[in-house]
């Protein structure tokens, strides 16, 4: 699908999901399922970002591919909410998170829209952004995580939650401020999009940089301190983002499994030690043990006499014997690390 063979069909809050990206520091997985697709508690990273954008109004959204397309589309598409139509839009070569704007503008004109990475996963109150969006005037609003006084940062934020400084730009006259991370979602009004550059690019670097410099306001939103984000970006926050979220025993919602909170034997014979996620279908065999802080996704499998412990098993994955530890798994039966498994 083109943007040009896009029919806008009238007035609404749309979304731009960024999932676009190689996953480099996560391969070899990331060769077999782009990062956007990996799985969150069996559900694909991007799409619980599409859940929670349909959840907040959002009626259409445009989501950029490019690494793996088909692959990630398939991942994708189950998970769809029923009332939120997604368009594709694929990239020959990799626009950048500002350049995945410029084909879709058209379509993006009507009014506020969101722009979110979609490879990331975290609690955020997002009619609450686009309150703060409205409230402020803001021609773009940075959902930020504040930083330990003194960090060095990308961004800073005065006490009004004014964005202040921005990869080396300062706003005219203003102080230095609390220094912040971007964690990865945007609202922004249309009058953005003329100030893209017509090739691919960054939006923060090529544009909200040079916003800030020129005195227009960009506003900070800040989730409560206890919302979890993670980017996920590395094989141990991957698995940190599971065992954080394991640990504080509320799982996100609409999850294809249960949380096990104790112990408990499996119908197979196996044992399930809690915190611990079972998708459906996984099996634990007879003498397996699965957990503390193990993850098995859908169909997943620990055989006769294995262990798997601070791990996560994809959809499908299957690990005979020996012990698994601070490992992802997939179905082909590739680990990240590799170093991290016992003897088979």
């Amino acid at each position: 699908m083109t943007a040009a063979s896009v029919t806008i069909e009238g007035p609404g809050l749309r979304a731009v999901v960024l999932a676009a990206g190689f996953g480099t520091r996560l391969r070899p997985l990331s060769l077999e399922l782009p990062k956007p697709g990996w799985p969150f508690f069996g559900v694909p990273l991007a799409a619980h970002v599409l859940r929670a954008l349909g959840g907040a109004g959002v009626r259409e959204a445009i989501v950029n591919l490019h690494h793996l397309p088909e692959r990630l589309r398939e991942a994708l598409e189950p998970w769809i909410p029923e009332d939120l139509r997604v368009w594709w839009s694929t990239e020959e070569v990799i626009q950048g998170t500002g350049g995945a704007l410029l084909p879709w503008r058209g379509l993006l004109s009507g009014g506020t829209f969101l722009l979110a990475n979609g490879d990331t996963y975290q609690e955020l109150d997002l009619p609450d952004l686009l309150r703060c969006h409205r409230e402020t005037g803001a021609a773009a609003t940075l959902a930020l995580r504040p930083l330990p006084p003194g960090s060095s940062a990308p961004i800073e934020a005065d006490a009004a939650g004014r964005i202040v400084g921005f990869l080396g730009a300062r706003a005219p006259g203003s102080r230095p401020g609390t220094p912040c991370e971007f964690t990865g979602v945007h609202a922004l009004e249309p009058e953005i999009l003329a100030r893209l550059p017509e090739r691919p690019h960054c939006i923060n670097a090529d544009v909200h940089r040079h916003l800030v410099a020129e005195g227009v306001h960009l506003q900070g939103y800040f989730p409560p301190e206890d919302a979890f984000w993670s980017d996920l970006g590395t094989p141990e926050r991957y698995l940190g983002a599971h065992r954080e979220v394991l640990s504080r025993g509320v799982l996100p919602p609409g999850l294809p499994g249960r949380l096990v909170s104790g112990e408990e034997a499996t119908p197979e014979g196996g044992r399930l030690v809690g915190p611990s996620f079972l998708g459906p279908e996984a099996r634990v065999e007879a003498g397996a043990r699965a957990g503390p802080f193990a993850v098995l996704g859908a169909g997943a499998r620990l055989g006769p006499g294995a262990r798997a412990q601070d791990s996560v098993l994809w959809a499908g994955a299957s690990w005979e014997q020996g012990r698994l530890r601070g490992a992802v798994l997939s179905p082909s039966g590739s680990t990240l690390p590799a170093a991290a498994q016992g003897e088979r």
